[in-house]
């Protein structure tokens, strides 16, 4: 049996495993019972309202409608989301909302089952540990369950990612501008993602055709839907963001939650940093964008646990980076523990949001992927010795 062909089968195992924790132990169990409630009611409540003549930003209305829909009802008055999301979401309002759950949740695992896959045989091919690991900790890690049982977004998300980084990589330009588009969803969670790829096009032709089409696309799509919503924006601005980021999995909530505004001071800080350490690579090259990824994770404005899902793409494509220059062992063990971080570290952080009612310290988690990816390619960055990279990859981990 060939490396790869072992690998592959190892894959397939482990997400069945998967599948099998969420069906049998659980999770599915309790998607069902909160089916009414959980977040993924929440969004298709949007397109819903659209096709009910409601607008979602219509503070006076939209509650009336969400409670006709029964579905999530929070204290926000207007839809969290923005105009383009609601218009792409269109045919889920079509559907009862059992039915488009159950669309949206086959759509999640079969998405983000191959979009993983895919990076893998890209980037560690034949690597049937790190294949296995991975591949365990996309269901049966914390993000991955919990983005299951809300119906959140963050399987979806990825397998955009991953699919606009292995189309650029193919040189099929406009397939990746359009999934792109998927991040107009939660803009948040990829501003340091959008700065590192315009960056990027600046110097690899790659990525300038790449972010030309997406900036056209999606400005067609922003544009249109702001022009059918024009009033969208003051009455979704008067309460949606001071009412979402001050308190969330990112830096500024936890550095704030320390040390009060000095802590949200050393958070910009520190995201600062980031960004000074990711702009010491090559634009456009594989370290670059496994920086910039994974910086977007760290620094993000807004974000959950469920969103860490995310740091699949970064971490294997720095694996990637680290096995094709020969550092095996240490490509292994930023794979394996990555995966185990993902199984482990992260339930016992959500555990602790839980029992104090917030989860904002789990940006501990997309940090510490951030600062394990930097040190393992820091070696890769521009004017870095070939001495340098030698004596690395000598070194044990």
């Amino acid at each position: 049996m060939t490396p790869q062909r072992r690998a592959d089968l190892t894959y397939v195992a482990a997400i069945l495993v998967g599948v099998l924790v969420i069906v049998l132990l659980g999770p599915l169990d309790r998607r069902l019972e909160i089916l009414h409630i959980n977040d993924f009611s929440g969004f298709w409540a949007g397109p819903r309202a659209v096709l009910a003549g409601v607008s979602p930003w219509d503070p006076t209305e939209y509650p009336k409608a969400r409670m006709a829909f029964d579905t999530q009802l929070d204290a926000a008055p207007v839809l969290n989301y923005m105009p383009w999301t609601v218009i792409a979401l269109l045919p889920i309002g079509l559907l009862p909302l059992d039915l488009a759950a159950w669309i949206w949740m086959a759509l999640s695992l079969v998405c983000s089952a191959i979009a993983l896959r895919a990076l893998l045989r890209e980037f560690i091919p034949g690597r049937a540990l790190a294949h296995g690991m991975l591949g365990l900790a996309l269901f049966v890690g914390q993000p991955g369950l919990l983005t299951i049982v809300l119906g959140q977004w963050a399987l979806l998300l990825m397998s955009a990612v991953a699919a606009v980084v292995l189309l650029v990589r193919a040189g099929q330009a406009r397939r990746a501008g359009f999934a792109a588009l998927a991040m107009l969803a939660k803009p948040q969670l990829f501003v340091w993602t959008a700065l590192g790829l315009g960056i990027a096009a600046l110097f690899d032709v790659r990525y300038r055709r790449f972010v030309i089409f997406a900036v056209v696309v999606g400005g067609a799509l922003v544009v249109a839907s702001w022009l059918a919503y024009p009033d969208w924006f003051g009455a979704w601005s008067a309460d949606i963001p001071a009412r979402r980021t001050g308190r969330s999995a990112v830096l500024l909530s936890a550095l704030g939650q320390l040390f009060g505004t000095p802590g949200r001071v050393l958070a910009i800080g520190v995201i600062g940093v980031g960004l000074v350490l990711a702009s010491r690579f090559v634009p456009g090259s594989d370290p670059w964008v496994a920086i910039w990824l994974a910086l977007s994770s760290a620094g993000a404005i807004y974000s959950w646990s469920y969103d860490h899902v995310l740091l699949f793409v970064p971490l294997v494509i720095a694996a990637g980076v680290l096995a094709e220059a020969g550092r095996e062992r240490i490509a292994q063990r930023l794979a394996v523990g990555g995966a185990l971080t993902l199984l482990l570290v992260s339930p016992a952080f959500y555990a602790f949001g839980v029992w104090r009612h917030d989860e904002t310290f789990s940006i501990v988690v997309p940090v510490g992927f951030f600062v394990a990816i930097t040190w393992s390619l820091w070696p890769y960055r521009r004017g870095a010795s070939v001495s340098e990279r030698s004596a690395q990859q000598v070194q044990p981990a």
